[in-house]
């Protein structure tokens, strides 16, 4: 890249060398002129001087962009210097334009007579012929000193000339390897440890960024040069030691958006600085700093400017060490329009307004130096916000200020977010022992945001629908917003204070953070059960990823990780819920002898000193001190040993070791570094022992134990003559080495392992026991509602199931019969069904009988459990049923007593409604499309301001998708206009996701074409092509598949046309693709991906929807025929 012309004089021997050489070259040439006469070169003094101009100095070539000197000699024709035609003769010598004719100097210089010995043209020939050697003895001169000052090492240079500016200068081979570098990976001669950072921002016209970045730096070993990372963007000059120091060269890696920095001297050791200038555009797209366009409910316009850093964007948007562990301090001033607010990782120190005019004037935010903190935690942003406050008694200060911040029209929606971000700061605090270290928390609500939320230190960044509540949001929209708030919240400690190495360690935050985020939750709100869904939230999906080839460990080696899409392709299911699920794991055995339950709430004694308040621990009624806590107490050492450095999973199971007693490290081995997960098989003796064995599950099968990659796997279990009571044991090796227990006598007896599903594992058990255990989960535990099994124990029964018979280790009949078991769940009850019906939903898209399996689970399975249609559509009143009155569609949910109004009726209420409408139950339909009409408020009018309580805020969801359903144009066509016109964050989502929903051709390509269009935000499209495939009808797939191949570019665009818009790309086509289940798609899938080769994408993405595609096939071969038999049977025997 070339830098312009610096106006600063030459700083090199090298340069000031040449410059002087190539002067001097130029002045003989002008004196030779002047005494030869009229000597035919130069006919001139304006051709002289024209010829000075435009032989401009350079001191290296135009590519090195390095000591450009300019002669620009002012001249006009009228007073020339010299008088060629009067002076032409030699015989009178003028000086400065005096007749010097009589000095003896003047005397010393005229020639010998001899020389007018020759006619005038003989000697003009000889001195032209005298200049001509002249200008070469000069040139000559000069390029010897420059190969002098540039090679400056020995005769031994000759021998790494490369063609490269930079590396022909070098006399070493680890010097060219450094300055020729060409690895993903930074080299760590050079370690930055503060950056200096100006930007200045025109947030209008063209977007233009200006900025200038000084960058001090430990110089570990001798170089001179300096590899660092910037992408996108002019780098307008390089200087070594500050602004006013040594210019630098430069060359650009656009492959792996790096720049090497060369300088013609070693840098300083231990310590040095770099200053680095720089200009480029924000532009429209959701990573790296950019801008962002969003209308106000007036529909007036308005933009502001934003990061998204993670992973690897930092340097998109100024130069910087862009890996994890090159952690340093930032100090950050940025200039911006005077009208608009900047936000930053930390405080304002000082702002300072430039009145340039009343309309134009800037200010500029001086901020205070943040932490040692890694690139990606980098955060600014520009823009009009309104916010909310809480000062919260936390903090190394003892105060902070939490804010929440949106657009101007979003000051109603904030207070929700900020009353849940005051209780869980101080609630983290007290777990971990740790102070939040920054005086302030910001949580800001962006418009256009591609992640749920990023955790930048100090600022967090959100989607408007994961931090905006209103009085549409529904308990699900609130508990989303509670778990993301504290997931983010978590990496304030968990990634931010203490960061993994690199990338291949991503767990250690997101694992960390996703477990952590039930902690938050539960504190902000207590009574909401955010841990009774840990195990439907996160362990299936984990499960079901980790079971394929494709999968990888929790901890990946970084070497495999040697590109941008490489490490995007792990923000996968395995760093964050399996994560978050071993986690839960190992401190569910630690605190095994304290309580079943391990997932506390804290509590703050008013008056108690810090200390105190930290060991305010509830484990459901039992009342203790978190010292006892022992994972607590190790992760409290983990955070202290490790702050504000980084990590990598055995500096975590030492830290625990000492607090938990045993070695955390071996025990957790194979967790770590091993692929997948066992399945745990449970076999009965003829003497009614029971043992357990263990091998390695994946959707290929099972495969053989191997002794020495066996697990470690923590058991806690459940027994029919005990069911109430958790035990624990633990499995070593690939079997157990004595028996589990003795079964009671009797064919009903069971065991069920893996209680209240704390493990990371699979279960089989023999036939009988699976019948036995369906029968279980059927049965009450007394006289009151509570079940013989859990609610999450049938979950995990479910889950298992399934997931065994799609493995090909067993039959269908065991999932299918535990179906039944839901009938008699009590309402309160959502975990199992939470599990069942993704599975339910996945066979009516799979089975040739699904026509068959629609009426068994509206008429049988649905039926049975309402007991009745809702509104008696069809079917006799029961008013004896207790599900009469809890589930059915009405606009405000009076007819349930407040008492019976749990957090799981709450959730399972919606989902029991949508499965109805997605059914094809009349009655449901037909109630659904009536409150629909009802939200016909005032024309033009956004459907949250019809009138007041016309529909339940938890069932607007149901509503809307049962009544998209009905397939009538008007319904989709006021869908449409509803989404439109929606003003709340939450609202809008859920109307446009609800047009996935309308089935038919026509439909599904309105709504796909409908999602490139200019009103759904970039940040929403790809939801709305996978929701279409997913629910738009047996048609949508293919549809969708079609369309997705010949729209991928427009696709591409939309998404802002970039590496990150095309990993989007490839996640919304394996969303689609994995639900084919005909192994003759993934020739299709070869064929769409294979577009891709020369952007290097990540193989995964074909690989997993390969495999997922043959899962589904595999599944339809074994138990396509199975299934379909066995809902025949029950719908000849009455639906039962």
């Amino acid at each position: 890249m070339q830098a312009p012309a610096p106006e600063r004089k030459p700083r090199t021997l090298g340069t000031l060398v040449l410059g002087v050489a190539g002067l001097a070259a130029l002045l003989l040439l002008a004196v030779a002129h002047s005494s030869a006469g009229s000597v035919g070169y130069l006919s001139s003094p304006s051709q002289l001087v024209s010829t000075l101009t435009a032989a401009s100095l350079t001191g290296m070539d135009e590519n090195n962009c390095v000591a450009v000197f300019n002669l620009d000699l002012e001249y006009s024709d009228d007073d020339a210097l010299l008088d060629w035609e009067q002076y032409a003769g030699m015989n009178r010598v003028r000086c400065c334009g005096m007749d010097c004719s009589r000095s003896p100097f003047a005397r010393c210089l005229q020639p010998p007579q001899w020389w007018y010995t020759y006619t005038k043209k003989q000697r003009r020939c000889m001195v032209g012929t005298m200049v001509g050697l002249g200008v070469l003895l000069a040139t000559l001169v000069a390029l010897v000193a420059l190969a002098a000052v540039r090679g400056g090492r020995g005769p031994s240079d000759s021998a790494w000339h490369t063609g490269d500016p930079i590396a022909d200068s070098l006399a070493s081979a680890e010097e060219l390897e450094l300055c020729s570098w060409a690895g993903f990976r930074l080299p760590r001669t050079v370690v930055p440890r503060q950056y200096n950072l100006t930007l200045e921002v025109a947030m209008e016209g063209d977007y233009g960024v200006q900025g200038s970045v000084g960058i001090d730096v430990d110089t570990l070993q001798a170089t001179r040069c300096v590899v660092l990372h910037a992408a996108d963007m002019e780098v307008v000059e390089v200087r070594l030691g500050g602004p006013e120091g040594t210019i630098g060269r430069m060359k650009a890696s656009k492959a792996q958006q790096q720049v090497i920095l060369g300088f013609d001297e070693d840098l300083p050791q231990p310590a040095a600085a770099l200053f680095i200038t720089f200009k480029y555009n924000l532009k429209e797209g959701l990573s790296g700093f950019y801008r962002s366009i969003y209308k106000l409910a007036d529909g007036e316009a308005r933009s502001l400017a934003t990061t998204q850093f993670e992973a690897n964007s930092a340097r998109l948007a100024f130069p910087c060490f862009d890996e994890p562990a090159f952690k340093a301090v930032f100090n950050t001033e940025i200039i911006a329009p005077a009208h608009l607010q900047v936000l930053y990782n930390t405080p304002p120190r000082a702002v300072h307004t430039h009145e340039h005019n009343v309309e134009e004037g800037t200010r500029t935010w001086h901020f205070l130096p943040t932490p040692a903190m890694s690139t990606y935690l980098v955060c600014f942003i520009i823009g009009e916000f309104t916010s909310t406050s809480r000062v919260v008694e936390a903090g190394a200060s003892g105060t902070v200020n939490v804010s929440v911040w949106g657009t101007p029209d979003r000051v109603n929606n904030l207070q929700y977010a900020a009353d849940a971000a005051a209780a869980i700061l101080p609630a983290y605090e007290a777990a971990l022992g740790v102070r939040f270290p920054l005086p302030k928390l910001d949580l800001v609500a962006i418009p256009d945001f591609s992640a749920g939320a990023m955790e930048n230190w100090g600022v967090i960044t959100y989607r408007e629908t994961a931090l905006l509540a209103s009085n549409t949001s529904s308990i699900l929209d609130l508990r989303y917003i509670g778990l993301v708030v504290a997931h983010e919240m978590a990496h304030q400690w968990f990634g931010n204070l203490v960061t993994m190495d690199f990338w291949g360690e991503l767990w250690l935050n997101e694992g960390f953070a996703s477990y952590f985020e039930y902690i938050g939750a539960t504190a902000a709100h207590p009574d909401s059960g955010y841990f009774a869904t840990f195990y439907s939230d996160n362990q299936p999906r984990a499960l079901y990823f980790d079971s394929k080839r494709s999968s990888h460990p929790l901890s990946v080696e970084a070497e495999t990780m040697n590109s941008t899409n490489t490490i995007e392709s792990v923000f996968d299911a395995v760093m964050y819920q399996k994560g978050a699920s071993v986690l839960r794991m190992l401190r569910a055995w630690a605190m095994r002898g304290s309580k079943e339950m391990p997932l506390p709430m804290y509590e703050t004694t008013p008056g108690a000193t810090y200390d105190q308040a930290r060991c305010g621990v509830m484990y459901g009624a039992m009342q203790c001190s978190c010292l006892q806590d022992r994972f607590l107490a190790g992760l409290k050492h983990y955070l202290e040993q490790h702050a504000y450095n980084n990590t990598r999973a055995p500096d975590l199971w030492a830290a625990l070791a000492g607090s938990l007693g045993f070695d955390v490290s071996a025990a957790m081995q194979q967790w770590t570094y091993q692929q997948g997960y066992p399945v745990v098989t449970v076999s009965v003796d003829d003497r009614r022992r029971v043992w357990l064995h263990q091998a390695p599950f994946g959707l290929q099968g099972v495969s053989a134990c191997d002794s020495t990659a066996a697990w470690w796997i923590p058991i806690s279990y459940v027994t029919s003559d005990k069911p109430q009571q958790l035990r624990w044991t633990e499995l070593k090796g690939c079997q157990s080495s004595k028996p589990l227990l003795t079964l009671k006598k009797g064919s009903n007896a069971w065991v069920k392992l893996n209680g209240q599903q704390y493990g990371y594992y699979r279960v089989d058990y023999p036939t009988p026991m699976w019948t036995a255990l369906a029968e279980a989960a059927k049965a009450k535990a007394g006289s009151g509602d509570a079940m013989l099994l859990s609610g999450t124990d049938l979950a995990g029964l479910i889950e298992d199931s399934y997931s065994l018979a799609e493995a090909g280790g067993g039959l269908i009949t065991p999932f299918l019969n535990l179906l039944t078991a839901l009938e008699a769940q009590p309402p309160q009850d959502y975990e199992p069904w939470a599990a069942a019906l993704p599975y339910i939903y996945q066979l009516e898209r799979l089975l040739p009988c699904y026509t068959d399996w629609q009426a068994w689970v509206r008429d049988g399975l649905l039926h049975n459990y309402l007991r009745q249609q809702v509104g008696g559509a069809g079917g006799s009143q029961n008013a004896s049923s207790p599900n009469q009155m809890l589930f059915r569609f009405a606009a405000t949910e009076t007819s349930v007593p407040a008492e019976q109004q749990t957090i799981g009726y709450r959730l399972l209420r919606p989902a029991i409604l949508r499965a109805a409408g997605l059914f094809a139950d009349t009655g449901i339909k037909a109630a659904a499309a009536n409150l629909f009409t009802q939200l016909e408020g005032a024309e033009g009018a956004p459907p949250e301001e019809a009138p007041p309580n016309t529909l339940d805020a938890d069932i607007r969801d149901a509503v809307y998708q049962s009544a998209a359903r009905t397939d009538i144009y008007e319904v989709y066509q006021r869908l449409q206009d509803m989404y439109k016109l929606a003003t709340e964050a939450d609202e809008k989502e859920r109307t446009l996701m609800a047009l996935g929903y309308a089935p038919g051709g026509s439909r599904v390509q309105a709504t796909l074409q409908f999602a490139l269009s200019e009103d759904v935000r970039a940040q929403d499209a790809r939801l709305v092509i996978v929701n279409v495939a997913r629910n738009g009808g047996h048609s949508a797939l293919g549809l969708t598949w079609s369309w997705l191949g010949s729209n991928y570019k427009q696709l591409l665009a939309k998404l802002g046309d970039d590496e990150e818009a095309l990993r989007r790309v490839a996640q919304v086509a394996e969303g689609v693709a994995s639900l084919f289940s005909s192994t003759e798609r993934q020739q299709d899938v070869d064929a769409f991906f294979g577009r891709f080769k020369d952007k290097q994408l990540d193989p995964g993405y074909a690989a997993r929807t390969k495999e997922s595609i043959a899962a589904n096939a595999l599944w339809l071969e074994k138990h396509g025929d199975e299934a379909c038999a066995w809902v025949a049977a029950r719908r000849q025997g009455g639906g039962r």
